[in-house]
């Protein structure tokens, strides 16, 4: 079997396509095209882009059915992923030591998102995962969940001279809510009461604001938990939205009338506290619309 080399990558003929099995450069964003002279690319060998550590985001293509042992092993930049539903193999360690790896993106049909899990087992720390629903001839549809952080310790045991094994955080159990080649979307949501004892506070308002804000198979009765727990929050959602730069989620949240007057009185102090101007006036035009009829609003200088 011949290894070819074109500009990039290092690739060789397999049974169905092509199989890339390096690459000639250590580029910030990686996309790995979809055909190679003509074949389409469906396997990524084991190793192929290992130790690229300026390495932040990686764009695998549609037709990508195997990606191999410690591909990405230790990508120590790598934070953002794209992949497709019809990706059926992820080997092991793929994504080893890529411990900023914190965003995944997979496009998939209606009931096929099993491709998250094969990409999510390794990866310990905390994962935002949008999933991108595509059917033809139907507007595609977003769910954005958060798989939480979890890791393991050994405790002894003396009196029976063992060592236990126990478990921190609840993401090795949200990484199991997959049923019938989908997320389990019930599974899912029933965990949020346990995430919200066990995990840090970013990760328990990822999980509120991902399923309110893309209520993909959100229960009414499950979207009343995320609000209830937001409502109660708000300072700590504010105190996110301004650590992350994103107005756009306070936006949204916004729209849901979770909060009364004195909250909203105490964030648009927090934001002017913090010079952002663009969340005071979000907040602001809230404080307008829920509460206009009620006592004078207070006045606030930039």
């Amino acid at each position: 079997m011949q290894m070819e080399e074109d500009e990039i990558f290092i690739w060789e003929e397999v049974q169905g396509g092509v199989r890339i099995k390096g690459c000639t450069c250590s580029p910030r964003i990686l996309t790995v095209p979809g055909q190679i002279a003509g074949l389409p690319v469906v396997q990524i060998g084991d190793y192929a882009f290992q130790g690229m550590d300026g390495l932040c985001e990686a764009h695998l293509p549609r037709s990508l059915e195997f990606l191999g042992d410690h591909v990405f092993f230790n990508c120590v930049s790598l934070r953002k992923l794209t992949a497709y539903d019809k990706l059926t193999h992820v080997g092991d360690g793929a994504f080893k030591n890529c411990d900023q790896l914190s965003e995944i993106q997979l496009s998939a049909r209606h009931g096929h998102a099993s491709s998250l899990r094969l990409l999510i087992s390794d990866v310990m720390q905390d994962v935002r995962a949008d999933i991108i629903y595509e059917e033809k001839g139907t507007e595609p549809v977003r769910a954005r969940l958060m798989f939480p952080a979890f890791y393991f310790d050994y405790i002894e045991n003396y009196p029976a001279r063992i060592f236990e094994e126990v478990i921190y955080g609840s993401g090795q159990a949200y990484r199991q809510c997959f049923r019938g080649g989908d997320v389990d979307y019930e599974a899912y949501d029933r965990l949020f009461e346990r995430s919200a004892r066990e995990d840090t506070p970013q990760a328990v308002l990822g999980h509120a604001v991902g399923r309110l804000s893309c209520p993909y198979r959100l229960s009414d009765g499950r979207r009343q938990t995320y609000e209830k727990w937001l409502a109660s929050h708000g300072m700590e959602f504010l105190k996110e939205c301004i650590r992350q730069d994103a107005p756009e989620d306070l936006e949204k949240m916004l729209e849901l009338d979770l909060y009364d007057e004195e909250q909203t009185g105490q964030m648009i102090s927090r934001a002017l506290q913090e010079k952002k101007p663009e969340f005071v006036s979000l907040l602001m035009a809230y404080q307008g619309r829920r509460f206009a009829g009620g006592r004078k609003r207070k006045k606030y200088e930039l």
